[in-house]
């Protein structure tokens, strides 16, 4: 699909919290509680398999999935990288599903942020291993 070219946003916040706040968002996905202040009212999210969704669909579908696991998914954060308006975090989570089995997937997320909160989000994971763990 063409898309026209992604504006480049000028943050009112600096790198430096546009990192943090990542880290913060990617901190409360484990438990299914994403911080929703962080985000803008129209942040776009992007999943493979998915596509792109808004904020509440983002919500309903972190609820279920947390809803899946017997306690809060663990999540390791393997590598982080902020330049300006953008904020890349590879990760891992690991948690016990209700049905005995482990999930431990890689994931890589990239944020966009606008005036300090994140307006765009593609969330990159190992798709095969999701479906395998939950059959």
């Amino acid at each position: 699909m063409d898309r026209p070219p992604r504006p480049v946003y000028q943050a009112a916040m600096g790198t430096e919290d546009n990192r943090a706040n990542a880290l913060k968002l990617v901190a409360t996905l484990g438990a299914g509680a994403p911080h929703i202040s962080l985000l803008t009212e129209d942040a776009v999210w992007w999943a493979p398999g998915r596509g792109e969704f808004r904020n509440a669909a983002f919500l309903k579908t972190a609820g279920a999935f947390a809803g899946m696991f017997n306690a809060p998914s663990v999540i390791t954060i393997h590598g982080i990288t902020a330049e300006g308006d953008r904020v890349a975090i590879e990760a891992e989570g690991r948690a016990e599903l209700k049905n005995g089995k482990i999930y431990a997937n890689r994931y890589h997320y990239l944020f966009v942020f606008r005036d300090g909160k994140i307006c765009e989000a593609r969330l990159y994971n190992d798709t095969k291993h999701a479906a395998d763990i939950q059959a």
